[in-house]
């Protein structure tokens, strides 16, 4: 690579890097896996740089290559858990009412399946259209606006007594 494709790289690495990694923490709900997903990320762009900056929005690519490293590796961890997994079902924690509600959310958003995940993170957090959350996750739209509403269904009955509205600290 030259020269200046490489200082290319790391302006952008730079100004992009923290965009990347508040969605990757959305995904991953962990500071040490948003960092691992965020530098996946960065490597991967690095490596296709000549592609990548060719793209006509390279934060779209960025974001792209992001949300699907997140599913694979989910995918993979799921499949490899599974496999040695023991019968015993695992408890469900029911959010405390008093729990400040980000933190909440982060939980809730953790139960939810990868893929799943994504969605409710792209198409609410990072505010994209059915559209563009679709061509990300290489599904159609009805799947992601079938997967959303599922989710905030689900999302909304594990909030239970939680009050959405509090005007407390």
């Amino acid at each position: 690579m030259a020269d200046g494709e490489v200082a290319a790289f790391v302006a952008y690495a730079r100004s992009g890097q923290r965009r990347l990694y508040r969605t990757a923490y959305l995904l991953c709900g962990d500071v040490e896996g948003a960092q691992d997903l965020t530098q996946t990320t960065l490597a991967t762009l690095f490596q296709h740089w000549r592609k990548a900056s060719r793209a006509d929005n390279l934060d779209a690519y960025a974001r792209t290559v992001l949300v699907r490293t997140f599913v694979a590796e989910r995918r993979r961890t799921v499949t490899d858990l599974l496999a040695h997994r023991r019968s015993a079902p695992r408890p469900q924690p029911n959010p405390a009412p008093g729990a400040d509600l980000r933190v909440t959310l982060l939980a809730l958003l953790a139960e939810l399946p990868p893929r799943a995940r994504a969605m409710v993170v792209l198409r609410y957090w990072d505010d994209l259209s059915v559209e563009t959350v679709a061509a990300l996750l290489r599904c159609s739209e009805s799947t992601v606006k079938s997967q959303c509403s599922r989710s905030l269904v689900r999302l909304r009955a594990r909030m239970g007594d939680v009050q959405l509205y509090s005007t407390g600290s």
